[in-house]
Parts: structure tokens; C-alpha cells; sequence
């Protein structure tokens, strides 16, 4: 089977090392200079303190024909509707699956019903150093669910068993995305503004009680079938990454754009359609708008 990964970011670049053992990997990046790189120097994965080289095709996403059997969307949330519109480039695909954070670009995948359409969430850390090195930080699975169609060839993924790199299989897709939405929503804002790791989320008391509080927004507008799972969930991966910074305080540190509006303010979105104001939310998001705005003026 071939696999596509479009976008050469820190996911991307995860699934790459771990599929490549498997399958056919083509690699298709943003830029033209990282897919020099992977062509010339490998992949380098480090895991456990050691690194490993992997060898893989890798090639711009700009005018690249893609004709993999497979192919996965992994750029960032406000990234997606630039790959949609170009979905001509990979006409040919059978199976699209999309593994972004928040969940505002499900509405956006619905021209594409002509296809399998998969959408599923990361529960992996990881780490880019640069174009050609990621860091496996956290061991985790990635959970799919079709949003269109069937699972097509990615049903083959669940039943393979990749040491470390677990695929699931889900039927419900929304409670799936809502699920990861939950632990995104409150881990990824707070600690990018408290500029903390993960794991100081439950150390301090005080960052304890942020949580809680805005765990408590979100479960009035969020569908939770089981609260308490909810909260253990999200203390759980504060637990299983805590020497991690999430995403959000990375790219705040390296003056990128983050996903905020993908994540609270999708929660915001639906606090206005039900009539449910989110004082903590607001102020959240707020924030890290602020934060980007002024990482973009210093940038």
C-alpha cells in the first residue's frame, strides 16, 4: 500500500517514521527545501534516547500528483481549507484521513463525500527539531472514525501491529473529536499562557483549580456522555505528558499561529448558538489572540 502524509510537521513526520516500516511513504511538505532535505538525509527518528534514520520519498505539495492509496492530511486546523481547495492533487485517492486538533474543519469536509473520508485525533507526543528529526515524547494511539464513506485501506492500519504506534478503530466520530477537543480546550490554552509544561497543570494548585473551572465551561456546551471520564481523561494526559509543552505553548514560543480559533473558538461558536455565555473562554481565547498578535509584531 502507498501512504501519503501531507505536511511535514512534527505529526507528519511521526507518521512517516512509523509507517515507512510498513508501506511506501511519500512524504509532501510545504516547503521545497524540507523535501530536499528527507530525500537527501533521511528521516531521523529519536525515541528512548536513540536515533533511528529512515529512508522515504519526500516532494513539495505544490503541483505534486497524488496517486497514494492512502493519504493522510496532517497540517495544522487553519491549513486545511488551502488543502481542500486543492483536492484536484489527490483526485485519485481513495481515502482521505484528516488529523487535526479542534474540530472546525469538519464542516469543510463535506465537498470532498465523493471520497473515504476519515477523521481521527493523536494522543502521541511529539517533537520536531527540525526538517528532517522528530522526537517521539509521549507513547499514545491514534483513533480513526469515518466521517464519509467506509474506512477503505486505513481499516488495514487497526489491524497491523506497529510496536508503539497503535491505530484504533472508533464508530462514532463526533464524541471521538469532541473527546480530544475536551483535553485541547483546557490543557493547550492554560499552560501556553502560564508558559508551564503539562504536568505543572496538576502540581500547582492554583492551575488545578484554572482547570477545573474552565472544565466546568465546557461541559455545558460540549456533549459528554460520562463528566467524570471526561475530567480523568484530561488529568490523565496532563500525567502521561507532563514533561511535555503542549503545541499551543510552542508555537506561542516560536511566534507561530496556533489552532485557538480551532479549538475554543469552535467552544465559543457553539456557547453563542445555545445561549450560554463563557466568561473563562472568552478570556482564554482572548489571550492567545493577544499572544499571536504580539509574537507577529516581534516576529
Amino acid at each position: 500500500m502507498k501512504i501519503g502524509i501531507i505536511g511535514g510537521g512534527a505529526i507528519g513526520l511521526l507518521l512517516a517514521a512509523y509507517l515507512s516500516d510498513e508501506y511506501e511513504v511519500t512524504v509532501y511538505t510545504r516547503r521545497s527545501l524540507q523535501a530536499q532535505r528527507l530525500m537527501r538525509e533521511g528521516l531521523r527518528l529519536v525515541k528512548r534516547g536513540e536515533t533511528k534514520c529512515i529512508s522515504l520519498q519526500a516532494m513539495p505539495f505544490t503541483n505534486a500528483d497524488i496517486s497514494d492509496d492512502l493519504v493522510f492530511v496532517t497540517v495544522k486546523q487553519y491549513d486545511v481549507a488551502e488543502i481542500i481547495n486543492r483536492q484536484n492533487q489527490f483526485d485519485r485517492a481513495e481515502t482521505v484521513v484528516f488529523l487535526q486538533n479542534g474540530m472546525g474543519h469538519v464542516k469543510r469536509l463535506s465537498s470532498l463525500t465523493k471520497k473515504n473520508v476519515i477523521v481521527g485525533t493523536v494522543e502521541h507526543g511529539a517533537l520536531k527539531h527540525d526538517d528532517h528529526t522528530v522526537e517521539h515524547t509521549g507513547i499514545g494511539k491514534i483513533v480513526l472514525a469515518r466521517l464519509y464513506g467506509a474506512f477503505g485501506q486505513a481499516a488495514n492500519l487497526a489491524k497491523k501491529n506497529i510496536p508503539d504506534f497503535p491505530f484504533e478503530i472508533a464508530n462514532d466520530w463526533e464524541s471521538v473529536l469532541v473527546k480530544k477537543l475536551i483535553v485541547n480546550a483546557v490543557i493547550n490554552p492554560l499552560t501556553a499562557l502560564l508558559r508551564v509544561k503539562n504536568g505543572e497543570l496538576l502540581k500547582v494548585k492554583p492551575y488545578y483549580e484554572m482547570m477545573a473551572l474552565l472544565f466546568s465551561e465546557l461541559k455545558q456546551v460540549l456533549p459528554m456522555e460520562d463528566e467524570q471520564a471526561a475530567w480523568d481523561h484530561i488529568v490523565n494526559v496532563c500525567e502521561k505528558t507532563a514533561d511535555n509543552y503542549s503545541s499551543m505553548f510552542m508555537d506561542i514560543s516560536q511566534q507561530r499561529k496556533t489552532e485557538i480559533d480551532a479549538i475554543l473558538g469552535y467552544v465559543l461558536e457553539k456557547g453563542k448558538e445555545l445561549g450560554v455565555p463563557l466568561p473563562l473562554s472568552q478570556f482564554l481565547f482572548a489571550a492567545i489572540k493577544g499572544m499571536e498578535e504580539r509574537g507577529a509584531e516581534h516576529g
